[in-house]
């Protein structure tokens, strides 16, 4: 017969590090933990390591773990108030989200099952971006093809989900897809004393609609119910939306890898050109540089310092090389803005134009998107489309220029050297000699305004790229085509320049400077979804579970699960060292059943065994629907620890039922029984040492406890036959494990 409290060792394992968090994943095989150095591992149930994810900085800790359902991604917060999303199948961060806030909780909600939520909401072309979209090109720096960034659908993984933040102060934030901001709750709003507060968890009901809330307010533990109207009636079209949501996301992660790539391209040119041009443009005086060419190229007369430095710095070798390194550059940043910028903003453009489509539809989306906010983004998107076009117009002519000047420079180094200029060497006609004059008088010193105020000169201004790539405006504006027909009917007609159809084209904006505006405009976008559903959150009912000493010396643990099979939300939490209860919510709101257990021996328990006196709780954790799994330690001279699985349905009939809303105090009107009365006491473990956390996985079938100062983990494989229970290791188990001890010490 399969017993649920038969459990048997799997493994042993003394960690180099203390681990502060566990968290085994609801898909796989993988238990993700965090160090006291702020490191995330993951690894295998056979201690295979997966991947380790560094700390974001130094003195940055680990608050919280939590894995998305049915997924790979794991979302951590840290100290610092950041939550990164990390995918163990890629290796990679997919998202950083970052608050002023230190960080108390972060996990993922159950699935949202989407067709549920569809009988009053249809769109058939929820999906068609993939049929009209293509897949956008892969990212490549220059001359590091290690970092090479292939584009993925990552926020958009898996079943929809809420992921919900928890920060110390009592902010509660939530995203769904784990992208649109959907909602905001201040708890110490709804408390009677905000100054007297903590929070302890925050969850989502099965029904996505309401949130409890366990927290201190003053000297009581309650439980605070609220109810979102908005998330009851709009979640179809929030799925919507948040779907197209993630897509942005996905496109401003892909544009901002983009730009990055440019930059590295555009850094190889500007320290090719400092290291050869600018260091002796540097050494002459003011005002002669363009004098000193010009007269080179119109009366073949050569200064001094030009032949010096052409004939024995730069040399016809150095020059083709120094050519052929910024074509390489140039190349690469062509392609870059030509193919994967260009793709991104039509794809931006794409799903903006979307999102505006769907604020007209009113009756399903007026309070999650304005119209008129929607429209200026799109403007904004199409201003940024022609600063990429406009951009790639000027990288055009900056080739075009580079390629005349050097080659002019290799036809005079030549010269220079009285020797024959070759027919390969290409000659330069009477216009490209008029062009090169007009480049070459250019080469004026460049005066650049810096964010403290300084001025720097930048001189042997060759390069008009870079510009682009700088949060300042433009020094040099692209050249307008005078005879363009369009841009003379805009200059002529102003009504046109101010009609809301025509996208802006503005000229003194640098590429990131646009780029930053259009974010800032999506940025608004969403904002009223998360305004709106902010404003919903109702106090529908308060609970006062108990009484908390003012010392400080209370234990609160709690854990949540939505049963599916009876229909409710089950919150279990402690009242104290010794007592729990556990709180049954129907999803309706109309009742509560309340099960208060203590350690403590009762009027009926006989035959305690005396190493289960003095017990206390240390971690608790639902192991599925109907089992709880309890962390337990005796307060004894030498502590024992006990593992125990708390099958739910043993505490059927010692419930009472209460009618809701109403203001219950349950440490009042709550019958107390002793848990020795429900179960036997062989369903209590004995585990070595002193265990100080859990973390267990109903789906896995595993439980992993953390041992002496949390520096050794222990896995459990739990609902095993209890005929094939091991009671004893064999001699070769034992060899393995000390061995894996020997060696991780050793590490």
């Amino acid at each position: 017969m399969l017993q649920t409290s038969a459990m048997k060792q799997l493994g042993i394992k003394n960690m180099g590090c203390v681990v502060e968090q566990m968290e085994w994943s609801n898909k796989m095989d993988l238990i993700a933990f965090s160090t006291d150095k702020g490191e995330v591992i993951i690894q295998r149930l056979n201690w295979q390591k997966i991947v380790t994810f560094p700390s974001p900085g130094e003195n940055i800790f680990v608050r919280s773990l939590g894995w998305q359902l049915d997924e790979t991604i794991v979302a951590v917060g840290y100290s610092n108030g950041r939550v990164s999303l990390l995918d163990a199948e890629r290796e990679d961060v997919i998202s950083n989200l970052d608050y002023e806030e230190d960080i108390k909780t972060v996990f993922f909600s159950k699935a949202i099952n989407a067709t549920n939520y569809k009988n009053s909401y249809r769109n058939q072309s929820e999906l068609s971006y993939d049929f009209f979209l293509p897949t956008l090109p892969s990212l490549s720096a220059i001359g590091a093809p290690a970092k090479t960034i292939e584009y993925h659908k990552s926020f958009a993984k898996g079943s929809p989900c809420f992921l919900v933040i928890i920060m110390t102060s009592g902010k509660v934030h939530f995203l769904l897809l784990g992208a649109l901001k959907a909602g905001t709750i201040d708890l110490k709003e709804h408390v009677a004393q905000p100054d007297e507060f903590e929070v302890y968890d925050v969850r989502m009901s099965g029904d996505f609609n309401t949130v409890y809330a366990l927290v201190r307010d003053g000297g009581y533990l309650k439980v605070l119910q609220f109810h979102n109207e908005i998330l009851e009636q709009y979640i179809s079209p929030m799925l919507h939306l948040s779907e197209h949501c993630a897509n942005i996301l996905e496109t401003k992660n892909y544009i901002n890898n983009t730009i990055q790539c440019i930059l590295e391209s555009w850094e190889t040119v500007l320290i090719e050109m400092d290291n050869k041009l600018t260091k002796y443009a540097n050494q002459q005086p003011e005002g002669s540089l363009s004098a000193d060419f010009l007269e080179l190229l119109v009366f073949g007369y050569a200064t001094h310092e030009i032949e010096e430095f052409l004939m024995e710095e730069i040399t016809e070798k150095g020059l083709k090389k120094l050519a052929n390194s910024v074509d390489l550059s140039y190349s690469t940043i062509q392609n870059l803005v030509t193919k994967p910028m260009q793709s991104a903003a039509i794809n931006m453009f794409y799903f903006l134009n979307t999102i505006k489509g769907l604020g007209r539809i009113a009756y399903f989306f007026e309070p999650l998107i304005t119209t008129e906010v929607a429209e200026e983004a799109l403007r904004l998107c199409g201003a940024f489309l022609i600063k990429v076009l406009e951009m790639q117009q000027v990288i055009d002519q900056s080739v075009n220029d580079m390629k005349l000047f050097f080659c002019w420079l290799c036809v005079v180094i030549v010269r220079l050297h009285q020797q024959d200029v070759t027919e390969d060497m290409s000659q330069i006609s009477p216009e490209d000699t008029i062009y090169l004059a007009e480049y070459l008088n250019s080469f004026e010193d460049c005066v650049i305004k810096n964010y403290d105020g300084t001025v720097t000169k930048r001189k042997f201004n060759l390069e008009k790229v870079g510009q682009y790539l700088e949060n300042k405006n433009l020094q040099q504006m692209a050249k307008a085509d005078v005879h363009h027909l369009w841009n003379k009917l805009v200059e002529e007609n102003e009504c046109l320049g101010n009609c809301t159809l025509l996208y802006p084209h503005e000229k003194e904006l640098s590429l990131i400077q646009q780029r930053d505006k259009m974010f800032n405009a999506i940025d608004q976008v969403l904002k009223k979804t998360d305004d709106s559903i902010s404003a919903s959150f109702e106090l529908n009912n308060s609970v006062v579970c108990s009484s908390l000493p003012s010392n400080g010396s209370d234990f609160v643990c709690s854990s949540y699960n939505v049963n599916t099979t009876t229909n409710c939300d089950v919150i279990v939490t402690t009242i104290n060292w010794n007592e729990l209860l556990v709180l049954e919510f129907n999803r309706i709101f109309t009742t509560m059943r309340c099960t208060r257990l203590d350690l403590r021996p009762g009027p009926f328990t006989s035959n305690l065994n005396i190493s289960l006196e003095n017990l206390r709780f240390v971690d608790l954790q639902f192991y599925n629907e109907n089992i709880l799994s309890i962390l337990l330690q005796n307060e004894q001279e030498i502590p024992q620890s006990f593992f125990l699985q708390l099958t739910l349905d043993v505490l059927n009939g010692k419930a009472t039922e209460h009618a809701l809303p109403h203001n219950l105090i349950m440490s009042e009107i709550a019958i107390g029984h002793s848990l020795h009365d429900s179960i036997e006491t062989t369903n209590f473990k004995n585990m070595d040492g002193i265990c100080t956390h859990l973390a267990v996985s109903g789906s896995r079938k595993v439980a992993t406890l953390l041992s002496d100062l949390q520096r050794k983990m222990t896995i459990f494989e739990m609902e095993v036959e209890e005929d094939d229970e091991d009671t004893e290791m064999s001699q070769n188990s034992l060899l393995d494990m000390s061995k894996e001890s020997a060696i991780s010490s050793n590490e």
